[in-house]
């Protein structure tokens, strides 16, 4: 009789321990992103994971006006937000949507799919506020690139010291600034590039 009630106890205690195995499992596998895009860091192309639970806004107004907590009232702000960009975490799923619904309900402001360097959710975080980098040919002048840029319908938005010929350009926010960076470098008409990404700043 003790023997069939210990092994009942050593039954109900696996039953027990199922459920939390089972949820210690999809919240790993919640974390691991599974849709990648590719840019060019000059030469090198780098890949980042769409994360399907955040979404970057860009924008001065304060937390209590934003489009995102208007279109997602359950919306929280991530820690790592700097600056005039606010990353935001909703529903595993939801950022489409919420995207779409924050560009709606204010057409002016900038918004944007956040993304990892890494395939979990931890990684260090990018999004995309508009605008490229293109580094032009050493030989082209200064008009050549402003005629360049023109026929593209990208302005100007300045010029970086940081090199020969080296521009940013503006674009839309989101991956129309990641299409249009990787048109450009594929074209083989310039040296290279690349969206202007935020970035976000990890402490060690």
């Amino acid at each position: 009789m003790l023997s069939k009630i210990i092994g009942l106890l050593t039954l109900l205690g696996a039953l027990a321990l199922a459920p939390l195995a089972h949820a210690q499992k999809s919240k790993d596998e919640a974390s691991t992103l599974t849709i990648s895009y590719a840019w060019h860091d000059g030469e090198r192309e780098q890949l980042v994971w769409l994360n399907p639970a955040l979404v970057a806004e860009f924008s001065t107004l304060p937390e209590n006006e934003s489009a995102v907590k208007r279109a997602y009232p359950a919306a929280s702000a991530e820690p790592g937000s700097r600056g005039i960009a606010r990353i935001w975490r909703v529903e595993g799923g939801a950022a489409e949507r919420v995207l779409l619904d924050a560009r709606a309900a204010n057409t002016v402001g900038k918004y944007s799919p956040v993304f990892s360097d890494g395939a979990a959710d931890g990684a260090r975080k990018r999004a995309l506020p508009g605008g490229i980098i293109v580094a032009f040919k050493p030989d082209w002048t200064e008009s050549r690139v402003t005629a360049w840029a023109a026929a593209q319908a990208l302005p100007i938005a300045s010029k970086l010291e940081i090199g020969p010929n080296i521009y940013v350009l503006k674009t839309d926010a989101g991956l129309a600034a990641l299409a249009t960076a990787n048109r450009i470098h594929r074209s083989g008409e310039v040296v290279s590039a690349q969206p202007d990404w935020w970035v976000e700043v990890t402490t060690r």
